[in-house]
């Protein structure tokens, strides 16, 4: 046997239905339950392998029927640690025919957040316990045994007994419930929900707990109403209404899009007080963080009701893509991720077309770019064998660059072609499982694209290409190279052994000296020469800034296309590119500077001036003394020569309000201006002013913040209105320059603050500045009881942080701590990390000479 046939189930036994039968503790957090699968025995067998993790297993039973005779027939049960399976050896062989299994088992609700956990909250003083589940990727055998891999899909009937004033749901509708345990002074209700459709085990879902709930919401769905309701804590309801909006529309848009009805017989979105990931897609039982759920409109920043709407639609999308149908396996979970984010994006679109959100998507990808251009990125789809590799596809590859490559993918066919793709992939494969490449020749047929090859090339090999684009006497020259951070003899030219080339579906318009414009779309793959307008001075080479390349000019053209007219989305990819020039060395500080003062004289874009920030505290960082103040004099100056061109802070709202945001952010924590820092105090409790001011206020003052102003932003957190300033004042005590002040917020990471958000506050503490070597001393000297008591898949994400370094000590150190202290999962991400941090090492020696 293989090590990767180890790890996988045989597919000679395939489970059809679950009876499962569960009473949880909470307050010993404990549970114990039942669970008959019925089956189908393809294969003669005489012993059938499932999964079961932490479980005891108190009895197992096989019952068949042959010939119209029912027998039970005795199983020995062994357990297999290594796989976390168990296999039950029967006496004799086992013919094929149909076969149920019962077990009795118990367990704990666990403190890790997977599996069927625990989770806190206080209300008017009292803590109470939740119990709720996350079974992705691999989590549902830490609740009941079962087949637990994707393509042994299947129904569930689910019945919960829970204390008679707990609230409890699963995937689907309450058919029943009836009252037990009077008799004995007890009182405890049993619920049943009816039998789910089939669907893979990690989808399966309930929570228990003292929580509230919305009067249902009719969403008038295609061939029926759907009951929608919010999930959440006591007290929290009047934050639910926006969430209540997004869901009603996004469920009628994605009905329309895929042009099938709503799979489940309803919709509750629960809002989870500890949960690791940002949101989990259970059918009909979509579990979130509360900052991602619940919300107040009239506090929230524009980017954070953005945020809310866009993890709705993402998790409402998987419905159909990921829950109807489902990949066969973990390596094809990027599809899954990467269409989400996608039609969350479309989704979030069409909601609010004002919010321009394929421009705000410029950020993720960015994200994307940078990560992809190491050479320690992986392909898209890679093989996954074990389920901590599974765990490691939830990646910024897996959902920023795989949603940039549909994205790419549907402009260049055509978005009503690619629809109609989408359509008949969905409608051939409803309830089944499917392959990548099953998608690919959907579209391939009502396209006539060759879209598995094109597709191939972007899938199965990690990185991307940059597009080296000159024009002489009306000749465009196309040419392509891998896009590498620090390149190398192997990498920086195509048709090597290492890094074959890319189908890349490019769109490019020119422009020529009268300002008339001509669109040409290619598939490049080799060097390409092509005629046009011998007028022709600019050529945009990924004309609608769709395309999951770089694409670099001379500086002549660069400044054209930077005073020329472009889209939004076009200006981000020419400022994003820039800066991956000066990061790969392909140009100075002069040029990037020049390129980003063109574009801000006339910006008015919020996303715009969001990358114009990042690129000002990327050169901070890459400098020091005398070029690191000049840095900030020209980022201050930047801030200050927009500034007229937007209303008072006291009036403006939208756009502009979100554009001054950032403005603040520049000149008060970039450059460290202290008249910005003085603005801020004003700004920040100011009652009239736009909440993207005030968040950015709170943000400038925590950079220089008083021992009692510190205090003031604690007990924000302590004690926020909502889930949104709770985030806000976590992120603020870590941006304090104080040392004292500092070493105070890192100690409430170890027992204080969520392990939920404890990781992420910690890579926020990784960025100070001034003091990001003190929150990396934190990190080493409390790093068992972090790795205990955070989420495996969060450690990763904590350690994101180390990308700010730029002093080669101190790499030289995390260097050393991470290669004798391995994390159990997300290997692939701390390597990335790792790398980004040594190039920054490397470009910030350059610029510093």
């Amino acid at each position: 046997m293989s090590n990767a046939d180890a790890h996988r189930l045989p597919t000679g036994v395939i489970p059809s239905h679950y009876e499962l039968d569960l009473t949880p503790d909470l307050e010993g957090s404990s549970f114990s339950g039942s669970v008959t699968i019925s089956m189908e025995i393809l294969d003669s067998t005489d012993s059938i392998l499932l999964h079961a993790l932490d479980l005891d297993i108190h009895t197992a039973t096989l019952t068949t029927e042959r010939d119209g005779i029912t027998a039970e027939t005795e199983v020995v049960l062994t357990v297999e640690e290594d796989t976390e399976m168990v296999r039950l050896k029967c006496p004799e062989v086992l013919e094929a025919g149909a076969a149920e299994l019962h077990f009795e088992f118990s367990g704990e609700l666990n403190d890790q957040l997977v599996g069927f956990y625990r989770s806190t909250m206080t209300v008017d003083g009292t803590e109470h316990r939740i119990a709720v589940t996350q079974f992705e990727s691999t989590h549902a055998r830490r609740a009941f045994p079962c087949f637990d891999e994707p393509e042994f899909k299947a129904t569930f009937g689910i019945t919960l007994t829970v204390p008679g004033n707990l609230l409890a749901v699963s995937n689907a509708a309450e058919v029943s419930r009836s009252q037990e345990g009077r008799s004995r002074g007890e009182d405890r209700t049993r619920i049943t929900f009816a039998d789910t459709m089939p669907m893979s085990t990690y989808l399966v879902a309930f929570v228990i707990g003292p929580l509230e709930v919305t009067e249902p919401r009719l969403i008038a769905g295609v061939a029926a109403n759907i009951a929608l309701r919010v999930i959440h804590p006591p007290g929290m309801g009047h934050l639910s209404e926006f969430a209540l909006e997004v869901a009603d529309a996004a469920t009628r848009f994605f009905e329309g899009y895929y042009e099938i009805p709503y799979p489940g017989d309803k919709i509750d979105l629960v809002a989870v007080p500890d949960f690791a990931f940002g949101a989990m897609e259970n059918l009909g039982c979509i579990t979130f963080r509360e900052v991602l759920l619940l919300v107040d409109p009239a506090t929230a920043t524009k980017m954070e009701l953005q945020r809310v709407a866009d993890v709705i639609n993402h998790e409402l999308a998987h419905m159909w893509f990921g829950d109807l149908v489902t990949m066969k396996w973990w390596n094809g979970i990027w599809l899954n991720e990467a269409f989400a984010t996608f039609m969350e994006t479309s989704a979030s679109d069409a909601f609010n077309p004002d919010w321009d959100v394929w421009t705000n998507f410029g950020l993720a990808r960015a994200a994307a770019f940078d990560t992809d251009s190491l050479h320690s990125t992986r392909p898209i789809e890679y093989e996954v064998i074990t389920a901590a590799d599974s765990e490691g596809m939830f990646d910024i590859l897996t959902y920023e660059k795989g949603c940039g490559v549909v994205r790419m993918l549907e402009q260049y066919l055509g978005p009503d072609t690619f629809r109609n793709g989408i359509r008949a992939y969905l409608r051939d494969n409803s309830y089944g499982n499917t392959e990548t490449t099953d998608l690919w020749d959907s579209l391939e047929a009502v396209s006539g694209e060759p879209v598995r090859r094109i597709m191939d090339s972007w899938i199965f090999q990690g990185g991307h290409p940059q597009v080296d684009v000159s024009l002489d006497n009306g000749i465009v020259t196309l040419d392509q190279r891998r896009a590498l951070l620090t390149p190398d003899a192997t990498g920086e030219r195509p048709g090597g052994t290492e890094y074959p080339t890319w189908s890349i579906p490019m769109v490019l318009q020119t422009t020529n000296s009268g300002g008339d414009k001509s669109t040409l779309r290619i598939l490049q793959e080799e060097p390409t020469s092509l005629e046009v307008d011998p007028e022709t001075v600019t050529v945009q080479a990924n004309a609608g800034g769709n395309g999951f390349y770089r694409s670099l000019t001379g500086q002549e053209m660069r400044m054209n296309l930077a005073r020329g007219e472009t889209s939004a989305v076009e200006r981000f990819v020419l400022l994003d590119d820039s800066a991956f020039a000066l990061m790969s060395g392909q140009i100075g500080i002069a040029e990037l500077t020049t390129v980003v003062g063109v574009v801000a004289e006339s910006e008015t874009s919020p996303a715009i001036w969001r990358r114009i920030a990042g690129i000002a505290d990327q050169l901070v960082r890459l400098t020091i003394g005398d070029k690191r103040h000049q840095i900030r004099d020209w980022a201050v100056n930047l801030a200050i020569d927009a500034r007229p061109k937007f209303a008072d802070a006291h009036a403006a709202s939208g756009d502009e309000a979100e554009v001054i945001a950032v403005l603040l952010n520049i000149s008060g924590v970039t450059a460290a201006d202290e008249i910005a820092r003085s603005i801020a105090r004003d700004l920040v409790d100011a009652p009239d002013v736009d909440p993207s001011i005030t968040a950015s206020a709170l943000k400038v003052i925590a950079t220089s913040a008083s021992a009692d102003e510190h205090a003031d932003i604690e007990d924000r957190w302590r004690n926020p209105e909502n889930p949104q300033a709770e985030q806000r004042a976590l992120g603020a005590l870590v941006a304090t320059g104080n040392p004292d002040l500092f070493k105070g917020a890192l100690n409430l990471a170890a027992d204080e603050v969520r392990s939920q958000d404890a990781p992420y506050m910690l890579r926020q503490a990784l960025a100070n500045l001034e003091l990001g070597a003190t929150a990396w001393d934190n990190i080493e000297t409390s790093w068992d009881l972090y790795n205990e008591r955070f989420p495996a898949s969060a450690l990763p994400r904590m350690l994101e942080g180390i990308r700010n370094f730029t002093d080669p000590d101190l790499a030289a150190r995390v260097e050393k701590f991470l290669s004798a202290h391995p994390l159990p999962a997300g290997d692939k991400q701390v390597a990335q990390h790792r790398e980004w941090m040594a190039a920054n090492v490397v470009t910030a020696a350059r610029l510093r000479a």
